[in-house]
């Protein structure tokens, strides 16, 4: 009788264990298709991460995350209303997050920019530690300057804003809330 006890404990060891193994191999592979197969198959250019609304079919700026970033664009409320002050509820974040629309820039106004970013060395950057998207919070310990006038006018707003420049992209960042407000590519 103990060894007929004993027998059955360890067949009963034997399934358990098998069962487990079957389990953990299973979920390897559900894994495994998890991460793998959407990059296998370009569904996408990021593993397991949230869509940001970016366009994930062209190079991305530089960005230290990965995470593909947003091409240029511009924030409407950011660019006609520089004397919006950040409220306690975070409402101009969202306002030029909301507003962001293509920019639209002449090649004029494209070597003008140019011209007036190609002597200035106080506020560049080849890799940013934020994400490249109208709207973000930019960090305190980002290097910023003043926007120069002459590059307001060429813009056509971003009055009294900062800016820095990202590779060759200019980040134009709102003076109230600190958050990214223009990317203008090919500037630098």
């Amino acid at each position: 009788m103990v060894r007929d006890s004993r027998s059955t404990d360890r067949a009963g060891t034997r399934k358990l264990m098998v069962g487990g193994s079957v389990l953990a191999a299973a979920l390897f592979v559900g894994m495994l298709a998890w991460f793998a197969v959407p990059h296998l198959f370009g569904t996408t250019d990021y593993l397991g991460r949230p869509a940001t609304g970016a366009d994930n079919k062209t190079a991305s700026t530089t960005v230290g995350t990965g995470v593909p970033t947003q091409r240029e664009a511009e924030s409407a409320v950011a660019k006609n209303d520089p004397a919006g002050n950040e409220d306690p509820t975070g409402g101009r974040a969202r306002n030029i997050k909301q507003s962001s629309q293509p920019v639209s820039l002449t090649q004029e106004q494209r070597d003008k920019l140019r011209t007036i970013f190609s002597s200035k060395t106080e506020a560049k950057t080849d890799r940013p530690n934020f994400e490249l998207m109208i709207g973000t919070s930019v960090p305190g310990q980002a290097r910023l300057a003043d926007l120069p006038p002459e590059a307001t006018q060429v813009l056509n707003g971003y009055w009294g804003d900062q800016y820095l420049i990202a590779g060759k992209d200019l980040i134009v960042v709102d003076q109230h809330s600190r958050r990214v407000a223009a990317i203008i590519s090919g500037v630098d």
